[in-house]
């Protein structure tokens, strides 16, 4: 037991004897060689029950140490009573490193963090974080009363300045950029769904892919433009113009940012991008201020066009045919001025348009612009005719990215609409909801080269169990989920099946069964039958089969041809078919 107590008053007497007291005490051997401390005779001396000390010896004490030690031995008697009464140990006293302890002395780690004094305790704050002191007089706000809950000092809060918490406004009045032009503004930034980020990127095809995106038909509908984005169909979140100066452009979108522009549906007249200045906080200029240039996405668009690209007159198509197809999107916006082809909401898919030529004219503004007249080649019906809407309804379009408020509301009005027709729970009343419900199944021809890749049987049987509303929710399954390689994470390119049924990108196997020997990569199964043959001779072509049915592009960009083997062949139950170039 340790009797030794810290006495902040620090009288050198008082502490010489106590320790002298409790060492000992701390050294002595219990029962018969305890030593003992006779209170009756206050300590004038000391009565031994070991041999090694002499029981007619006396120490002599000053009367100094005499009443120090009566108050030794007064606090000692206090300690063991009230040990006697409870099992509580006593309390630690902690001992500061950096000062002599005393309460004279000014100390920034004991004491007050700011002034080091040890005085005025009821009004002395510990921080929560780091465990220093501070007098409430002494803070940058000094405190009138104490804080309840946890409390932090200055150097260990967090500044929350600039920082957007739930539904709150972006505030530009706090912080560094308080005197900028933008901390005046009126129209509050920052709340739109472009400064959102995308949560998937799409892998079914790659980004400067051209044509159709597999999965993905005319008249698909999408909240925002981020989720066009995350389809692939228009990659840029929000630039209209998805190119390079030195390759075609894929994709645009038309939002009706130009008053030159015309929609006839078929045809339309598109202007290129720049002229506006949106330096500093020019966001949304209006009226164009310079010349555009034959640059950037305006030279990706001539690229596109089947003419040589001339950058003072233009160039026109001898058949516009034969010109690179290019991914159309209408927005709502251009509703305003072309309503008859624009969508209600959102961002529809309208198909595919190749330009017929392209020129320099001045604008409405007085400056040059450039312009490109485009006609549509898609052989699906747009989405304002009566067979395109057809189509809609007959594939079971619907609006991808609509927020959760939306489709309650709609689900409300839908079953207020089934009461009044005298249905149960909402259902339509002919076969209800779910019999109108589009579910997307292969078709025969697919289901023909599923049934081939004999090495798949596990994936395509839970593919099978599952319902997918529309062809891309499939596509995504498969590609997103099921046919990821486990190494490099994309889309599997020369699939190789182990026979633990786990597809794996040739390469990334090589790389795996070198560093880390045959084991599968994916549940470290043993494949040692695909150590001693040349991986590219196993490669599942009756899986590439059926990825080259569902995505046209895929193996494309493959430096080698596909060839199909005679192993390959002979495990075919069907008929035999022929190699893919």
């Amino acid at each position: 037991m340790e009797l030794f107590h810290y006495d902040v008053r620090h009288d050198d007497s008082l502490l010489t004897y106590v320790r002298l007291a409790a060492n000992a005490l701390d050294d002595a051997v219990p029962d018969d060689n305890a030593m003992t401390v006779d209170s009756a005779s206050k300590a004038k001396s000391v009565v031994p029950n070991s041999p090694s000390i002499d029981s007619t010896s006396t120490m002599e004490v000053s009367p100094s140490a005499d009443r120090n030690l009566n108050r030794a031995d007064e606090k000692a008697s206090a300690s063991d009573a009230g040990l006697a009464g409870s099992k509580e140990e006593p309390e630690e006293v902690v001992k500061c490193d950096h000062c002599d302890n005393t309460i004279q002395s000014n100390c920034k780690h004991c004491g007050c963090y700011y002034c080091g004094l040890k005085d005025d305790e009821e009004h002395t704050l510990a921080c929560d974080e780091c465990g220093s002191f501070f007098h409430m007089r002494c803070l940058p706000e000094p405190l009138d009363k104490i804080p309840e809950g946890d409390w932090y000092c200055e150097l260990c809060k967090n500044d929350h300045t600039g920082i957007i918490v739930g539904e709150q406004k972006l505030d530009l009045t706090k912080g560094r950029k308080a005197k900028m032009p933008s901390a005046k503004q009126t129209k509050n930034w920052g709340g739109g769904m472009a400064c959102v980020g995308t949560t998937k990127t799409c892998n079914i095809v790659p980004k400067d892919h051209i044509g159709p995106i597999p999965g993905v038909r005319v008249g698909q509908l999408w909240r925002y433009r981020i989720n066009v984005s995350e389809s692939g169909i228009h990659r840029p979140p929000v630039g209209g113009i998805a190119g390079s100066s030195t390759k075609p452009a894929v994709s645009i979108v038309l939002s009706g940012g130009y008053p030159e522009d015309t929609d006839c549906g078929e045809e339309f007249i598109y202007t290129g991008s720049g002229g506006y200045d949106l330096s500093g906080n020019k966001r949304m200029a209006k009226v164009q201020s310079f010349d555009q240039e034959l640059t950037r996405q305006n030279r990706s668009l001539a690229l596109a066009c089947a003419a040589p690209v001339d950058e003072q007159n233009g160039g026109k198509a001898n058949d516009w045919k034969q010109s690179s197809p290019i991914r159309v999107c209408r927005s709502f916006k251009i509703a305003k001025l072309h309503p008859k082809f624009a969508p209600k909401e959102g961002v529809r898919y309208d198909g595919l348009y190749r330009i017929v030529k392209y020129w320099k004219e001045k604008g409405v503004s007085g400056f040059y612009v450039w312009r490109y007249l485009f006609r549509r080649d898609d052989p699906e019906a747009a989405p304002w005719t009566e067979e395109g809407k057809a189509n809609i309804l007959r594939l079971g379009i619907r609006m991808i990215g609509e927020d959760m408020d939306t489709a309650k509301n709609s689900a409300s009005k839908r079953k207020r609409a089934g009461e009044a027709t005298g249905g149960k729970g909402g259902r339509a009343a002919k076969g209800g909801s779910n019999a109108s419900r589009y579910i997307f199944k292969p078709t025969p021809e697919l289901l023909e080269l599923i049934r081939l890749d004999k090495d798949n049987v596990r994936l395509w049987s839970n593919m099978a169990d599952s319902q997918y509303e529309s062809e891309t929710a499939y596509l995504e399954a498969l590609t997103e989920n099921m046919l990821v390689c486990p190494i490099c994470q994309e889309l599997t390119q020369r699939p190789c099946t182990t026979s633990c049924g786990h597809n794996i990108c040739c390469a990334c196997l090589q790389s795996s069964m070198k560093s880390f020997g045959v084991l599968c990569p994916m549940c470290r199964g043993d494949i040692s039958d695909m150590s001693d043959v040349d991986l590219k001779k196993r490669l599942n072509q009756n899986l590439v089969n059926v990825l080259q049915a569902l995505i046209p592009s895929y193996g494309k960009d493959w430096k080698e041809p596909v060839v199909v083997t005679k192993p390959q062949r002979a495990r075919r139950s069907g008929k035999t078919v022929s190699a893919t170039a």
